[in-house]
């Protein structure tokens, strides 16, 4: 048995007070660390944090561990005392005494609700935690200290411990005296532990003796005794995974030994002082330490599981030595759920004779090579019997017949074996840094790969790359280089060019071929710089782990789909075409899936070839929940109508739609889904492209009142600027509302406006502005609130220094003048003022600069309001006989103007007539609507709060205005 080549990597070290005891977390990346100082600390193992700290006790903690599955901690200090902790929360749950002397374990069952402790009491107590921890057995035979204890991990009910009077004993949870005493160490024990795997009956233990001794417990016999420390041993182990033994010493080095021949593989020693702990967890090569100084956190080897899978779902892996088997085709497909752990009908298949470090099917899956450290085995897949063996690096199989090769690094050679015979041995010009299997037989040197046919070892071509990886398709046309820079490539591989080249025999005689081989052997397709681990060919689909993001995807052509994220680092088995799936593994052999579908892949693969019938052919066989993913997958090759046709997921739809320019199926698509951000982007695209209807509706579904105000400010729209006014203040929006109604010239409603917010202050100036014949209520209101805080004195001294029209007429100069405009305007207004556009401005702008004040006092009896149609469009001008302007038009109009002008005298007067008609059938309806409003008064003064705004409105109700405001609001 040739020895272990370990890869050991130092991941980190933290430093810290005496660690007396550390256990890592078996789901999270956790350790928990018990100090000397009396804290446990909860560590990071991915960056060093310390997430929690404990207090636990003032004197020493010399051992804590996790209860998973209650998200607990149980610790034992040297008080005696046990203490239970909620890990997440930091809460204290349990103190009780446990022992009167220090506790130096704590052992949790991996499924019963017992706890063991251990003593300088020298006993040893089980604990059960349903019972509220109540003490179930006390353990005694002993004559010393016990040291620790352990559970047997396949028989629950038992458990060993080891204590200072030399002696290892196994006990039953049935029984209070010890089944089995184990003699031979001539010093103390300290620590003790069970060997996992299933065909040994081990134990193993470690002593003041300095030695490390292997037990077989049913003979009650030593089978061997591990001697180099140079201090007492305080904690030895065996790795879940690798077939190692980790010992600890106080001489401060850690040493690593091989589990089967027993060989000394490593001696660490990171300058940390005495060694006190090890730990690690099921499915890691990864160890912590804790040392007097510190932790140190150790990788051993890799972690890819040694499993593999044939073409035909059959896969066999390897536990230690220990060979087993399952059907993947057996399983039914409501098992098969994406991601789900898959529960395996497995069955033991053999054992190897070398630790395997790698298991591989042969391509036709009849056999199955294991390769360890320097040897190989070849076994046959259905009754693991020995059909070859040999002394190898490395073992690779060819993609036909029973074709392998086999790199010796001792003597830098590769030797091709066929039918289990030596075929050739090869030396290439170079070093040998690695070999790869497949069409063609891959050699890397530390910067280039070369490849081989395996029939003559001839050379086919040299590529310059570091290669890590080399995987070839089924059909042998592709073939993914994967490097050791995060990058992998896509070549396509010209294999009938190649055959035609080897038979003629002599290569240099042909054109394009040189020293590096065939130039045109392989085509470069594609670059990705994505680092990965492991990939598999279905077809011209390359599935793949993005081991950056922990993510399954798969490549055709340049597009990359991903297809699920990983809960955890997983590998590679295979991919079964009948079940439509890939199948991965994890380092602890749980076997999951994923569903990749077969058509998809070759409706993918027939769109890149720009073969559209086929593409229609295969379209009606996907199922219908694949459709979007296919949709986005056109889209990123630029066929937005064919993603368009297919797509079923409604925002994509609308999106596709939108870059289409079709408006119509966008905005069916957004009545269909009712979606507030589809009807924004439909709003910002109608307002840019001068679509008024659908922006007015698309503002209308996302209430965006102040789009609204400004198209319908815009486009002069009366109906809906009411429309707008009325929703605003529904919603309470105020400011939006009071620009409607200014907009509209209702003055009256934006003064209601004002006064219902009780902003008073600036009513009364509107109202002194536009409504003069409302300053005295407004102002009346304005007073009144101010004198509510009567407390404040600032306040009453603004109210009382605030001055009417009627008491100081002489403060507001041409009031009464303004009194009688605003009611010719009313008369002449008729309140229905239309709304004007933008466009008209040029033929009403003089009227804006005029102060009218100033000419009704020149001229009062002359002051006429004028209409003027043009172009279907009514503009109200405030004219005046005598103004120059209207002087300047006369005299260029001359006599022939005479007559027309007499004309519109007489419409004007006709207006008029009907305009006082319309006025006193309004003043016959007022009294009538005035019952109606104190009615509607009376019943919104019941609740308290109308009732106070009430209080505070102005009395409108011999506005005629706001009467007719009524009866518009009546109508509607």
């Amino acid at each position: 048995m040739k020895s272990l080549q370990l890869d050991i990597k130092k991941k980190f070290s933290v430093y810290c007070t005496r660690v007396k005891c550390v256990d890592m977390h078996s789901k999270e990346p956790w350790l928990l660390a018990s100090l000397y100082s009396g804290k446990v600390i909860i560590l990071n193992l991915n960056n060093q944090e310390v997430l929690k700290t404990f207090n636990v006790s003032t004197r020493p903690v010399r051992s804590s561990k996790w209860v998973e599955r209650k998200k607990w901690i149980v610790c034992g200090s040297d008080e005696g005392a046990i203490r239970v902790y909620n890990y997440n929360t930091q809460e204290k749950l349990k103190q009780f005494e446990a022992h009167p002397d220090f506790i130096r374990c704590i052992s949790v069952n991996p499924t019963l609700p017992y706890v063991l402790s251990c003593s300088d009491d020298l006993t040893i107590k089980l604990w059960d935690w349903e019972k509220g921890w109540k003490l179930a057995g006390v353990f005694e035979g002993h004559n010393s200290f016990v040291m620790q204890v352990a559970w047997n991990p396949k028989d629950q009910s038992q458990f060993a411990s080891a204590s200072l009077d030399d002696e290892v004993k196994i006990w039953s949870i049935g029984s209070k005296e010890a089944r089995i005493t184990l003699n031979g160490h001539t010093q103390g024990v300290n620590c003790v532990e069970w060997y996992k795997g299933k065909e040994k009956p081990f134990l193993i233990s470690g002593s003041d003796d300095f030695s490390v001794r292997l037990w077989d417990y049913q003979n009650k016999s030593t089978v061997h005794t591990l001697t180099g420390h140079e201090s007492n041993v305080n904690v030895v182990f065996f790795h879940p995974t690798l077939p190692l033994i980790v010992s600890g010493s106080e001489d401060g080095t850690v040493k690593i030994w091989h589990a089967i021949n027993f060989k000394l593989e490593k001696s660490l020693d990171y300058g940390m002082g005495r060694c006190w702990s090890c730990s690690s967890t099921k499915g890691s090569t990864k160890i912590a330490i804790g040392f007097d100084k510190g932790i140190v956190y150790l990788k051993l080897g890799n972690e890819v599981p040694s499993i593999s899978m044939d073409q035909n779902g059959k896969v066999i892996w390897a536990k230690h030595n220990e060979v087993q088997t399952t059907n993947l085709k057996q399983i039914s497909e409501e098992e098969l759920i994406d991601g789900e752990k898959l529960s395996l009908n497995i069955r033991d298949l053999g054992q190897t004779e070398i630790f395997p470090k790698k298991l591989t099917h042969s391509p036709n899956g009849r056999f199955v090579s294991v390769i360890g450290d320097g040897d190989y085995t070849i076994y046959t897949a259905l009754a693991w019997r020995n059909k070859n063996f040999g002394s190898a690096t490395q073992f690779v199989w060819s993609s036909e017949g029973n074709t392998y090769a086999i790199f010796d690094a001792l003597n830098d050679i590769v030797k091709i074996f066929e039918n289990w015979k030596e075929h050739t041995t090869f030396e290439p010009p170079f070093r040998i840094k690695g070999i790869f299997g497949g069409a063609l037989l891959g050699i890397k040197s530390d910067s280039f790969i070369c490849f081989y046919d395996w029939d003559k070892c001839k050379i086919i071509r040299r590529i310059d790359v570091n290669a890590k990886n080399v995987i070839w398709s089924d059909n042998e046309q592709y073939v993914t280089l994967v490097t050791d820079e995060n990058v992998f490539y896509v070549l396509s591989y010209d294999q009938e060019l190649i055959h035609a080249v080897l038979e003629v025999g002599n290569l240099g005689q042909i054109e394009g071929v040189d020293e590096d081989g065939i130039e045109s052997a392989f085509e470069p397709l594609y670059e990705f710089n994505i680092p990965i681990r492991g990939g598999k060919w279905v077809g011209d689909c390359f599935i793949f782990i993005n081991s950056r993001t922990n993510s399954l995807c798969y490549s055709i052509g340049e597009t990359i789909e991903t297809v699920a994220h990983l809960p955890r680092p997983m590998y590679i088995l295979g991919y079964l075409a009948k079940k439509n799936r890939i199948f991965l593994a994890d380092k602890t052999l749980a076997v999951s899936s994923y569903s990749i579908p077969l058509n998809v892949i070759e409706y993918q693969t027939a769109i890149l070839r720009k073969d559209y019938e086929i593409a229609e052919k295969i379209l009606p066989s996907i199922s219908h929940d694949r459709l979007a993913s296919i949709s986005r997958f056109l889209e990123s090759l630029g066929l937005i109508e064919m993603s368009l046709k297919i797509t079923t997921d409604p925002t994509h739809k609308f999106e596709l739609a939108l870059k289409l320019g079709k408006i119509q199926l966008a905005e069916k698509v957004a009545d269909e889904a009712d979606n507030d951000l589809m009807w924004k982007r439909l709003s910002d695209m109608a307002t840019n492209n001068g679509n008024w209807r659908l922006a007015i509706k698309s503002m209308w579904k996302i209430y965006d009142l102040n789009g609204l105000l400004l198209v319908l400010t815009c486009l002069s729209d009366r109906d809906g600027l009411e429309k707008l006014a009325k929703v605003a203040k529904e919603r309470e929006e105020m400011s939006i509302a009071f620009n409607c109604y200014y907009c509209l010239g209702e003055m009256a409603e934006c003064l209601k406006l004002l006064c219902f917010e009780k902003r008073f202050a600036e009513a009364t100036l509107l109202a002194r502005t536009y409504i003069p014949s409302k300053v005295e209520e407004t102002l009346q209101l304005w007073q009144n609130d101010l004198k509510k805080d009567r407390k404040n004195e600032v306040k009453k001294k603004i109210s009382e220094s605030l001055a009417s029209p009627k008491e100081y007429p002489n403060l507001f100069p041409n009031f009464e003048t303004s009194l009688k405009i605003e009611n010719l305007l009313n008369k002449t207004n008729n309140n229905k003022s239309k709304v004007k556009k933008s466009t008209y401005y040029p033929k009403i702008q003089n009227n804006l600069s005029r102060n009218l004040i100033q000419e009704f006092q020149e001229n009062p009896e002359q002051f006429v309001i004028e209409e003027e149609e043009e172009e279907e469009e009514k503009v109200l001008l405030m004219d005046f006989n005598n103004s120059e302007k209207g002087k300047e038009n006369e005299n260029e109009k001359g006599k022939g103007n005479e007559k027309e002008n007499e004309t519109e005298k007489e419409k004007e007067k006709e207006k008029e007539k009907e305009k006082e008609k319309n006025s006193s059938i309004q003043q016959l309806d007022l009294a009538e609507l005035e019952k109606q409003s104190e009615k509607t008064i009376k019943k919104e003064e019941e609740e308290e709060e109308i009732k106070d705004k009430e209080e505070d409105m102005i009395d409108f109700s011999n506005d005629p205005k706001l009467n007719e405001n009524i009866i518009s609001q009546k109508n509607d």
